[in-house]
């Protein structure tokens, strides 16, 4: 059985962005709310960086999801809502590897297509046994698109 997660690197250095944003946001309201001085700056800003802050944050939360290969089926766990989905080997329609050469090292990303088109993300920067995954997928599922 592979298990692929979301690595804890990502998640944490997403986690300080966000608290970051969220501290900026709040400084930013309180000094809207403190003093008068540059007023239309700050009024224009607050609502942008609560935005991007709430956007981000939204991504991130949909994103976190645990991910079991094995015994013919891929069972998806979406760890916020904890909506659990099995997918049988069979009924994968074909999947998908993108790479993309970057500075630091190659960014790979696995798309798999199913139940008509619904689509399963996963990337080796972000998931724990991404290679793992590729070579289970190349065994089990013929179909490549």
């Amino acid at each position: 059985m592979i298990v692929s997660k979301p690595k804890r690197n990502t998640a944490f250095a997403l986690a300080v962005f966000l608290i970051v944003i969220f501290a900026v946001f709040f400084m930013l309201l309180d000094s809207l709310l403190s003093s008068a001085d540059y007023f239309i700056i700050k009024l224009i800003l607050t609502p942008i960086v609560l935005v991007i802050g709430l956007l981000v944050m939204g991504k991130f939360l949909s994103s976190l999801k645990r991910v079991s290969l094995g015994d013919g089926k891929i069972e998806v766990l979406f760890l916020v809502t904890r909506m659990r989905t099995v997918i049988p080997v069979k009924e994968v329609m074909g999947w998908r590897e993108e790479v993309v050469n970057t500075k630091n090292g190659d960014f790979r990303e696995v798309k798999i297509l199913y139940d008509k088109k619904k689509i399963l993300k996963l990337s080796n920067r972000e998931n724990t046994e991404y290679d793992k995954v590729v070579k289970y997928l190349k065994q089990k599922v013929k179909i490549k698109n």
